[in-house]
């Protein structure tokens, strides 16, 4: 089952189950595919750009994050629908990548954050964890600021040979670079934007524990460490579900 927000596709899944077999057949497959998983702010933003709109709507699969799109599929067509956080699709993805003895590249994050995370994951048997582009400085369009350090980058990747590139530069950065590098790297299979996963995993935000994550009141949980999301979280849960309804009854 799929959604419309703003003119972005949501893709709809039940179960981890059914994501771990669409994994395993992109893992199979002959090419790239791409995974997005769009939020309220993200979808704000691809409302006013349409350049991004077309981006997401690239993606090979689109899955929905965030309370505020709960909120409006709820009140559109009174059903729930299962959210999924880009660090629970890139766990999933990590151990998957374990039991067939696969490499996965972890582009962006700090140097340390980036290297604390996939030395935690390195624990995991079978798994390869490779840290590229950490610390580089990348604008909106997705673009190195320095051309030499995207080529470093995007080398230290080929020399890895990856199959699954886990881009951790928040939104719309990682989308574009998604968008910009998905052609350049022969071996990979699956490109996923990760938001601040790295983070989580390297434990230098603390994500919102788990009767938290079952409510959709992770927003809250930000608020209380981060005061200063008021504004962000106030777009994401007022703004983004009274703008999307206006646009379905438009």
């Amino acid at each position: 089952m799929t959604s419309v927000i703003f003119g972005v596709r949501l893709d709809e899944l039940a179960s981890v189950d059914q994501l771990r077999g669409i994994a395993i057949g992109f893992l199979d497959g002959d090419r790239v595919f791409r995974i997005f998983t769009p939020n309220p702010e993200i979808l704000l933003h691809a409302r006013e750009d349409p350049a991004y709109a077309d981006l997401l709507r690239s993606a090979d699969l689109a899955l929905p994050d965030g309370t505020g799109v709960a909120i409006v599929q709820a009140l559109r067509g009174g059903r729930s629908v299962r959210r999924w956080p880009g660090v629970e699709i890139a766990a999933m993805l990590l151990h998957l990548a374990a039991e067939r003895g696969e490499t996965v590249a972890f582009v962006g994050g700090s140097p340390d954050v980036a290297e604390r995370a996939a030395a935690r994951w390195r624990a995991l048997p079978g798994l390869k964890v490779v840290v590229a582009g950490a610390g580089v400085a990348i604008d909106e369009d997705g673009i190195a600021r320095s051309m030499a350090r995207e080529d470093e980058t995007v080398e230290a990747i080929r020399s890895a040979a990856p199959t699954i590139v886990l881009v951790g530069l928040g939104a719309p950065k990682q989308e574009r670079w998604i968008e910009r590098h998905a052609d350049a790297f022969p071996s990979v299979r699956i490109m996923i934007g990760v938001g601040g996963a790295f983070d989580m995993w390297a434990g230098s935000k603390r994500r919102a524990p788990h009767p938290f994550r079952t409510f959709g009141l992770e927003w809250l949980w930000r608020l209380a460490l981060e005061p200063r999301r008021l504004p962000r979280i106030v777009r994401a849960t007022v703004v983004f579900p009274v703008l999307a309804l206006f646009d379905r009854a438009g």
